[in-house]
């Protein structure tokens, strides 16, 4: 049960600083400026969702 819980959280972590660091580069693209902080949310909203399809492949396969 517990490997369940920690899938579904990166899952929803991962989704969250992606839609996060969009929003921030929309906002940056608007502002004609660039905004480290957007990448730094992306990247590590892949490495979440990465994480995640790594473990509920492990516990599913």
């Amino acid at each position: 049960m517990g490997m369940i819980i920690g899938i579904i959280t990166g899952a929803v972590l991962g989704i969250i600083l992606v839609l996060i660091s969009m929003i921030l580069f929309w906002i940056s693209k608007r502002k004609q400026q660039e905004n480290q902080y957007a990448i730094w949310f992306m990247v590590a909203g892949f490495i979440a969702l990465f994480t995640s399809g790594s473990n509920a492949l492990r516990y599913f396969l």
